[in-house]
């Protein structure tokens, strides 16, 4: 007797949903980088890249198109391709050992280190004399700097007293020429006057 489409929706439905229950512990493979996509469609984007070795659980596969649900740690959901899922972790990564470490140095006869020691000190000399020269220079320019100072101040002064002698030579040359000037007036006004009394003078005799 056939069972009635009702019983077979309702078997198909329950068994859809035992299968999206389904959950499996799984981790991207190793040598693996896989997109978890927001769905199937070719317009669905790649939401989150996962590297190697991420968990992850698997809620529901689709081996026809081969893509299966996941979930992540962080709550977040998607679909990854089934090839890149393994169900095994993969190793951790080797660390690099350290390199040893040892307190042995390497050993240098007294010629070579006295030879490092002559040459530190022929450098150590070469910063001290070079530190002289710069010593003696700043003194020198210093030196000249006092000079030229010195000697400004001393044109200055000679400028200012040249300056003075002019003004008192044009001054002393004015009043010359004003001492001639009134000799000259008085020997005009008083000559006449001597000669017209020389020849009443004379006259009276």
């Amino acid at each position: 007797m056939p069972l009635p489409r009702f019983l077979l929706l309702l078997l198909a439905l329950s068994f859809t949903v035992t299968s999206d229950a389904a959950t499996d512990a799984a981790f991207v493979a190793e040598g693996a980088t896989a997109g978890l996509k927001s769905g199937l469609a070719k317009t669905d984007k790649v939401i989150k890249s996962l590297e190697p070795g991420t968990p992850l659980t698997v809620i529901k596969k689709n081996p026809k198109i081969g893509y299966a649900k996941v979930k992540l740690a962080s709550g977040e959901t998607g679909w990854l391709p089934l090839r890149v899922l393994t169900a095994q972790a993969p190793p951790p990564a080797a660390k690099p050992e350290p390199a040893p470490i040892t307190s042995e140095t390497p050993s240098r006869t007294p010629q070579q280190l006295q030879a490092e020691l002559d040459h530190l000190q022929t450098e150590l000399n070469a910063v001290r004399q070079a530190s002289a020269n710069v010593l003696r220079i700043q003194a020198e320019r210093d030196q000249l700097q006092e000079s030229v100072i010195f000697l400004r101040k001393a044109l200055d002064t000679a400028l200012r007293e040249k300056s003075v002698l002019n003004d008192d030579q044009k001054q002393a040359w004015f009043l010359i020429g004003g001492g001639v000037l009134f000799g000259g007036i008085l020997l005009g006004v008083l000559l006449p006057r001597l000669s017209v009394r020389r020849q009443s003078h004379w006259s009276s005799f």
